[in-house]
């Protein structure tokens, strides 16, 4: 027994009393904090004029308190305003922490690929907003899908892009004018593969100033249709008679059914026109490089790329035309069975001059920069 009563003495009533003094300062700690919480959330419809009033009558019924009370009043009236200044300085620097998260994960999102930055999407809201950013969007490529569904659409008009690719799909007149009259900004369009009657919705005046334009191997598009694509909408007085193509540096026209006609029309209404690409148009002869070049055409000071590919009619006497493009980079010539490889090289040569030019692949003229 006696060593029973040691044992005690000496590990268990230590240890005993330690937890006790803990548990005991425990318990008291939180009395300064449940009425500080008092004075900063008032619960069920409590004023912060009831709950002095509590306070109040606490110190009546109890008058050894009175001096733990005031000073815990001083104490929650300091820590108020005090609370409230923290709270505000929490806040700016929550709102300055979020704002550069943010700046970092764009940094990060521009990595990924449109199907990644749709599964970040799915993390959390906040992460949604983000990807939707319009930034991380100036591209959308919905090319060669089967069908062109109501979210597609809607998803497009959330992320504002400035290029577009809707090449061989069957999207239809409806769709692609619903999207064009809230494409505000929209600045490129591929529209490869299409048919006549989608492509049409670019007659209407709410169509965007382009400046690429795709239309490669479209079908149904002749002369008719490049008309009604390139004159104004209107020819009323007081409204603006210009082309709503008249911004458009980049124009593809390769595999169509078009002549002479639509060359008119292009030196007539597209003044900037930069890049133009009419390869594999079997309609088009020496006589339409001719046109494109003459004196007072725009495109002979405004092209630099010519694209006249597969063009079958062409023969040596086109390059002759071809000298008087001003600031010409490239000319692609390529199956073009009636132009010789020697004509070509003399061509460069000619224009080696002022510049350096090469014959790169078979008939493919490029100035070396």
């Amino acid at each position: 027994p006696t060593h029973g009563k040691d044992f005690q003495s000496t590990s268990i009533v230590p240890k005993l009393q330690a937890i006790t003094e803990s548990s005991t300062n425990l318990r008291q700690a939180p009395r300064v904090i449940s009425r500080h919480s008092t004075h900063k959330a008032p619960t069920h419809g409590r004023t912060e004029e009831e709950d002095d009033g509590d306070d109040e009558e606490e110190e009546e019924e109890d008058d050894d308190d009175d001096d733990e009370d005031s000073t815990e009043e001083c104490v929650s009236n300091g820590s108020r305003v005090h609370g409230r200044s923290r709270m505000a300085s929490c806040h700016e620097q929550d709102g300055e922490d979020i704002v550069m998260q943010r700046d970092v994960w764009m940094s990060v999102f521009h990595y990924l690929s449109r199907k990644e930055l749709c599964e970040c999407m799915r993390v959390c809201k906040t992460w949604y907003k983000w990807c939707c950013d319009k930034r991380l969007w100036t591209k959308i490529d919905l090319s060669r899908r089967k069908s062109v569904v109501p979210q597609a659409l809607s998803g497009i008009i959330k992320r504002q892009p400035i290029s577009l690719d809707l090449s061989w799909t069957n999207i239809s007149k409806k769709q692609l004018t619903w999207l064009v009259n809230r494409l505000p900004g929209l600045k490129d369009l591929i529209l490869a593969g299409c048919s006549w009657s989608a492509v049409s919705a670019l007659s209407t005046s709410s169509c965007p100033l382009l400046r690429t334009l795709d239309l490669r191997w479209a079908v149904g598009i002749k002369d008719p249709q490049i008309r009604d694509l390139l004159t104004p909408p209107t020819e009323k007085p007081g409204h603006d008679n210009r082309s709503k193509l008249r911004n458009m540096t980049d124009f593809r026209l390769a595999g169509l059914d078009i002549t002479d006609a639509t060359l008119r029309l292009i030196i007539r209404h597209m003044p900037l026109l930069s890049r133009l690409d009419v390869s594999h148009c079997c309609h088009l002869t020496d006589q339409s490089v001719n046109l494109l070049t003459a004196v007072g055409s725009s495109t002979r000071n405004s092209l630099t790329e010519l694209n006249l590919a597969g063009c079958n009619k062409l023969t040596d006497q086109c390059l002759l035309y071809l000298r008087r493009i001003a600031n010409v980079n490239l000319i692609d010539l390529r199956g073009c069975k009636q132009i010789t490889r020697g004509a070509c090289e003399q061509f460069i040569s000619d224009l080696s001059i002022n510049s350096l030019y090469c014959l790169s692949d078979e008939k493919l003229l490029q100035k070396i920069s």
